[in-house]
């Protein structure tokens, strides 16, 4: 167990530093934080949404466990400019595979939309899957997951990358998070997650369970 969670912490140290250079907007989906077995309530989490930008506050919103139903999040950050940017949108997820003798891991699908709004404003629409599973062990429970994904950027302003002189476009770029879940108490859970390629962002948090 020792092992499973220093080498997914050092994957997220490792690729936080190695990754692309960051986008100057604030993304709404880094982290994404959706998985299988991501628990249902209310999340509060410190994030830097934007790689080498400052550190902001983000909060969750969860009717049921993941993958099922709608999360919501809203938050606020700043990005690589030291400007103040406001950023929200909406998950859903389902099922693909659930964990069986043949299959050993819970496999599901992941979608989104959301918006940045700071200098200038950033749609994105993430699709991809979350691979993970769940378990305890010494009465701790432990959810580790990897959440690659393509995501559909729509920019609107002068924040987009290598361009000064405004207007909108739209590009597609790919993102993986790497993260774990884990929970000392069924009403509550440590929640923490990096993302790397296209994007670049860290977060940690705690979830409760309200229901």
């Amino acid at each position: 167990m020792k092992k499973v969670m220093m080498g997914l912490m050092a994957g997220i140290m490792l690729f936080s530093v190695s990754t692309q250079e960051a986008r100057a907007q604030v993304a709404w989906d880094s982290p994404f934080f959706v998985a299988p077995a991501s628990p249902a309530g209310w999340g509060i989490y410190l994030v830097d949404a934007a790689k080498r930008g400052g550190i902001g506050v983000m909060t969750t919103w969860r009717a049921s466990d993941a993958p099922g139903g709608l999360g919501f999040r809203i938050g606020l950050a700043e990005d690589r400019g030291d400007d103040l940017s406001v950023f929200g949108g909406l998950d859903i997820s389902g099922y693909l595979l659930r964990t069986s003798n043949e299959v050993p891991v819970n496999v599901a699908w992941v979608a989104g939309a959301g918006l940045g709004i700071g200098n200038a404003a950033l749609l994105s629409f993430p699709f991809g899957v979350s691979v993970g599973r769940d378990f305890q062990a010494d009465g701790v429970w432990f959810n580790p997951y990897i959440t690659p994904r393509v995501v559909l950027d729509a920019w609107m302003g002068s924040d987009r990358p290598g361009r000064r002189d405004g207007g909108s476009s739209l590009d597609l770029g790919l993102a993986v998070d790497l993260g774990m879940d884990v929970s000392f108490d069924p009403g509550w859970a440590i929640r923490f997650a990096g993302t790397l390629g296209d994007r670049g962002a860290l977060g940690i948090g705690v979830s409760f369970r309200l229901f």
